[in-house]
């Protein structure tokens, strides 16, 4: 009967089912469900006075002892079809059918609940209408409740979407309500930490803070769920990078398990860092993370909580130089974790070995397939960097996939990527091991990381091997995992001495590791006049997250400026509010005796193109140390500002002497403290030289291998076609 009543429906047939269903009222009375479906084709015309009193006629014709039989039968009828037309996406009849449910049921609490959910999808904003009486109901009630978790979290999931940084109080109040009828089994903490987790790698963090925090009004001390709290509000950064700090001291309070401790001190360094906090408290922490990684390479355990640190390590770079000591720890790290994966998941692997077991030993067969993994296809130096790598590929030779692990965000560098590669660019949500099995499905002969240590993602993926050769280049750093096979490097940024202490083979390019065709530049917000620096003022700058500042740089920074009459230093910190930055400085300036009238603390510009012109009013911007500008060094390079760098041993200490090189320029080029200092002493009093630099910078974008995307992406190619070739002599 439903299916021929949906079928009536569904051609529009309304009055005919209402002649039919009265037909068959006057051949067979006795028949209560023709009444139900009559009720109902009623309500469809929009005659829900009639429908209700149809539907109210068999309870007068009836005895009362038949009123609950005859309830029942009525709303599962109007449940069935309100949950019909929900599958067909007719909300509003549902949400009509199920106001009148609850006039038969008020007291119905998964109805109520989907009449709020059906609300919020109609665009009904007056939810207190229902979330109230709702609320009433269940603190008034004695007996235990009987509902829908999912439900319940769906709906309020759905409130928090109103406004995810200030939610509606009715969302708090709902919570509240419910808490006590809640559920502290491991699935309602699952399903809230599974909420956490998805809106935080679609970047809504305020909504994976909210339920985070609602997992732990069931379980106040789940490390899980407080450990999904605190990524969220480091990346949100400024005042609730201060939040992070007392939840990582909660996490760390809890356990003494040393993955734990690990990840909780990666957290406490983060914050420190970025916002520029004691570095006596920054150095306290950097010591008992790599106590506690160098403890647990040694103790090579096969404990399956190491999947939490696959990415972990990236510290070391940031506190200090010492590549051939934290490679190894990395390496260790990276070891530890592989083993741990390859037992994990030996049939995907297996698998995946299989179709390297017989690989074409030819190209002309078709072409290599490249594909590109990465949480950063959206605005971001990664996505930037590796745009214009992407764009100019020989899609004749090679096929070139995108593997997206960050969620769908509207973001113009990714809907440009969304554009340039079409169904080549795979962005679902997939589970790490799906996303490694969609990687073999596509026969990806070379993969490539553009992440390295900043993704947990990246390396789990890496760590499986879906693709016969990897490779990563950009990110912080190599993996250190076994199953890469090659890092990206050219012949400044890594020594002739760096293979001692990596794993992977390190790839050199004849000229440099990257190569961009420039960056498109706004108009400047920013003049000495609105700086109140006087005309003849020789300007420093320095505009590196916080992260990349210490005591030690920052006193030669400073060194130089009271060297320089008339100098002024502007500084800005990404994510780092400007007056923390502030705090931080201003000891160490008085310290070396610079007044902190010369110094200018700028917050971040809008927009990249405003931050790029506003580059063009310093005279000389002033690199950071173990851990160089990359991004921001190109910047200063295209907008021909001289740069002084202290180059290092490691990569991250080496960016900026390679693309100085790489653009011809030898001036400002330390290797030494002294020779920092010397360096910008001389370019602030040198304004000849700065008009020198200044006059070659500009001419190498036309003649600099920096500057030149196409050619660097023909420098790639050929690297994969050389990698494919070792490949296939080694079978």
């Amino acid at each position: 009967m439903t299916t021929q009543l949906d079928n009536a429906f569904s051609s529009n047939q309304l009055l005919l089912s209402v002649s039919e269903y009265e037909k068959k009222i006057e051949q067979n009375p006795a028949e209560v469900s023709h009444y139900w479906y009559l009720g109902l084709s009623l309500l469809l015309e929009g005659r829900e006075e009639e429908a209700q009193m149809t539907w109210m006629t068999p309870f007068f014709e009836f005895r009362e002892k038949e009123s609950e039989r005859l309830l029942q039968q009525l709303t599962n009828i109007l449940f069935d079809v309100a949950q019909q037309q929900e599958l067909n996406d007719n909300h509003k009849l549902a949400w009509v059918i199920r106001q009148h449910i609850q006039e038969f049921i008020p007291n119905e609490i998964n109805n109520i609940l989907k009449i709020i959910e059906l609300d919020l999808g109609l665009g009904i904003q007056d939810i207190e209408t229902n979330v109230d009486p709702l609320i009433a109901l269940i603190s008034e009630s004695t007996e235990t409740l009987n509902f829908d978790e999912n439900l319940l979290v769906l709906v309020i999931e759905k409130i928090v979407n109103i406004d995810p940084v200030i939610p509606p109080p009715s969302v708090d109040k709902l919570v509240e309500a419910f808490i006590p009828n809640l559920s502290t089994s491991p699935t309602i903490i699952q399903l809230l930490a599974g909420k956490s987790e998805a809106y935080y790698r679609a970047s809504h963090y305020h909504i994976a803070i909210f339920f985070a925090k609602f997992a732990l009004r069931l379980e106040p001390d789940n490390l899980d769920c407080i450990r999904k709290i605190i990524p969220p509000l480091q990346r949100l950064g400024l005042n609730y990078i201060k939040q992070s700090i007392d939840w990582t001291t909660k996490y760390l309070s809890i356990t003494q398990d040393s993955v734990d401790q690990i990840i909780g001190t990666h957290y406490l360094l983060e914050a420190f860092l970025t916002y520029c906090e004691n570095w006596n408290k920054s150095v306290e922490a950097y010591q008992s993370y790599k106590v506690h990684l160098s403890n647990l390479v040694t103790s090579k355990s096969e404990s399956e909580s190491l999947v939490q640190v696959l990415p972990t390590g990236s510290y070391l770079l940031y506190m200090e130089d010492n590549p051939s000591e934290n490679r190894l720890i990395r390496n260790g790290l990276a070891a530890l974790c592989q083993k741990m994966i390859s037992k994990s998941f030996p049939k995907n692997i297996e698998t995946y070995q299989k179709r390297f077991n017989s690989p074409r030993l030819s190209l002309s067969e078709c072409p290599l397939r490249i594909g590109y993994l990465s949480e950063c296809f959206r605005t971001h130096s990664v996505g930037f960097l590796a745009w214009w790598l992407l764009k100019y590929h020989n899609r004749q030779e090679f096929d070139i996939y995108l593997y997206s692990i960050k969620e769908n965000i509207y973001d113009p560098q990714q809907q440009a990527y969304k554009q340039e590669f079409g169904n080549r660019f795979h962005q679902e949500c997939l589970s790490m091991v799906e996303m490694a099995d969609k990687i073999n499905q596509d026969k990806i002969d070379v993969l490539v990381d553009l992440d390295s240590l900043t993704s947990y993602g990246c390396c789990a993926i890496l760590a499986l091997k879906p693709a016969p050769i990897q490779v990563s280049w950009l990110g912080y750093d190599a993996t250190g995992f076994p199953t890469v096979d090659y890092f990206i490097a050219d012949n400044y940024v890594l020594p002739e001495s760096a293979q001692d202490y990596y794993t992977e083979k390190i790839w050199r390019l004849p000229q440099n590791y990257i190569g961009i065709d420039g960056f498109t530049v706004g108009v400047a917000t920013l003049t000495k006049e609105s700086l109140d620096i006087r005309e003849d003022g020789v300007i420093y700058y320095s505009g590196q997250t916080g992260l990349k500042r210490n005591p030690h740089n920052i006193r030669l920074q400073l060194q130089i400026i009271k060297q320089v009459p008339n100098s002024y230093f502007l500084l800005k910190s990404y994510r780092t509010n400007y007056q923390d930055l502030k705090d931080f400085i201003a000891p160490l300036a008085e310290a070396e005796g610079v007044d902190l009238e010369r110094l200018r603390f700028l917050p971040s510009a809008p927009t990249d193109a405003e931050h790029r012109a506003n580059l063009a009013i310093a005279d000389v911007v002033l690199d950071t140390y173990p851990y160089n500008g990359a991004t921001t060094t190109l910047e200063t390079l295209w907008m021909g500002i001289p740069l002084v760098t202290r180059v290092g041993e490691q990569f991250a200490a080496r960016n900026s002497y390679t693309m100085m090189k790489n653009v011809g320029l030898k001036e400002g080029i330390a290797w030494t403290d002294e020779e920092y200092v010397d360096w910008g002493v001389r370019l602030g009093k040198d304004e000849d030289l700065r008009k020198d630099i200044h006059w070659r910078l500009l001419k190498s974008r036309q003649t600099s291998p920096l500057w030149n995307g196409k050619k660097f992406a023909r420098e790639m190619e050929n690297a994969y076609r050389q990698m494919w070739d070792v490949y296939v002599e080694d079978r």
